[in-house]
């Protein structure tokens, strides 16, 4: 088998499913450490407003003006926490990408950009009503992805 350098996506979106992802896609690119360690690329798609996430996080309500853009990065340094934290501990290298727009389409066209190899996402996540009226992100992802999709279980 060839040893080569494996590019994977991960979702994350601050939920619990989300930081299991990051956990298991931290593992798989520990796995190879040799000449070509592999390299985690942590990917949120910021397309609600900051209030939806009050319920995950100890964000202030009812931002005044020029204030949601401090809570959007507060919100975003909490999103990736994890995923930087366990990549730290084990030694993997991760970068960090916010993307706009519908996360399925967004975490599809940043596996294109990146050339991934493999996108690990949760099964839900934060958005399980957006799910209930638009179709499953991971779903979609699935269907569409120009690579591998490993899903994890909640």
């Amino acid at each position: 088998m060839l040893n080569y350098r494996k590019k994977i996506l991960v979702a994350v979106d601050g939920s619990a499913v989300s930081d299991k992802a990051v956990y298991e896609a931290v593992w798989m690119a520990g796995c190879s450490k040799g000449a070509f360690p592999n390299k985690v690329y942590a990917v949120f798609s910021k397309v609600v407003h900051s209030d939806d996430y009050l319920d995950m996080f100890p964000i202030s309500p009812s931002p005044t003006a020029g204030e949601d853009d401090r809570r959007w990065e507060e919100i975003i340094e909490m999103v990736f926490l994890v995923a930087r934290k366990l990549a730290r501990e084990n030694g993997v290298e991760l970068e960090t990408r916010v993307v706009s727009g519908p996360p399925a389409e967004s975490i599809i066209k940043l596996a294109r950009e990146i050339d991934a190899d493999v996108i690990v996402i949760g099964s839900t996540g934060k958005g399980r009503v957006v799910r209930s009226l638009l179709g499953s992100v991971s779903a979609e992802v699935m269907n569409k992805a120009p690579c591998s999709v490993y899903l994890v279980r909640a």
